[in-house]
């Protein structure tokens, strides 16, 4: 659910930037948050090295049915293609295929040849008046993935009814970190005095919250708070 969400809030940056025009240039990084996070949707649905007869590979299997199953996706679904995501990841090598495969005229004679061909650079665009986003030489149309990516996030609703499709909070929660777990020996609000305060640990420390609770409490009982009168009721 939260790859849908990044991908919808990724694709919706990018159009966004596409149409400014002093901006264009920056839509690209967008493009690329989108189609990786559809790449991983739909290798999570998809999965690769699924078609052996090992161990692996049949659980990857069984996983990728039961989620298209429960999420009710089809096998035509266009989260399925990931050309385009593999010719952005794969950009260096659509490169060394234009420059193997090309040949290089020496002469205007050779370019007058009808067997000489000029090969398609490969490029990557976003296209917001069709609505495409291009890389190598594949395209792929957003409005059916946007489309794929919102019953998605429909579906998880309803088999989990209290997450959210929100891509501001998902993408908050995703950047969130579990608290740290506080020392036993950490300072306390008084910066001169360690949580053991009143208590002489060994070089070598308790080896347990058992060992250092018994210590502490042996230590205060041998020092009792100064500050208390003599006759002060406990």
């Amino acid at each position: 659910m939260r790859q849908a969400s990044y991908a919808l809030a990724a694709v919706q940056q990018a159009l966004s930037l596409s149409r400014d025009p002093q901006r264009r240039v920056e839509a690209w990084p967008a493009v690329q948050s989108f189609l990786t996070a559809t790449a991983i949707i739909s290798k999570l649905l998809w999965p690769v090295r699924a078609e052996g007869a090992d161990l692996k590979s049949r659980w990857r299997r069984f996983r990728a049915d039961r989620l298209r199953t429960e999420l009710m996706i089809s096998d035509t679904s266009a989260l399925r293609d990931r050309k385009v995501r593999d010719s952005a990841d794969h950009f260096d090598e659509r490169i060394d295929d234009l420059v193997r495969d090309q040949r290089i005229p020496q002469s205007w004679a050779d370019l007058a040849e009808e067997e000489f061909t000029q090969q398609p650079a490969p490029f990557r665009a976003i296209d917001s008046d069709t609505g495409e986003v291009l890389a190598g030489h594949d395209r792929m149309a957003l409005t059916p993935i946007v489309t794929e990516l919102n019953a998605v996030l429909r579906r998880c609703e309803t088999i989990e009814p209290g997450s959210t499709s929100d891509p501001d909070i998902v993408m908050l929660l995703a950047t969130l970190r579990w608290p740290p777990l506080p020392s036993l020996f950490a300072p306390t609000e008084r910066p001169d005095e360690p949580v053991t305060a009143g208590a002489s640990i060994a070089a070598t420390g308790p080896q347990s919250l058992e060992e250092l609770i018994t210590l502490v409490v042996d230590q205060l009982s041998e020092h009792p708070d100064s500050d208390r009168s003599p006759d002060a009721e406990g």
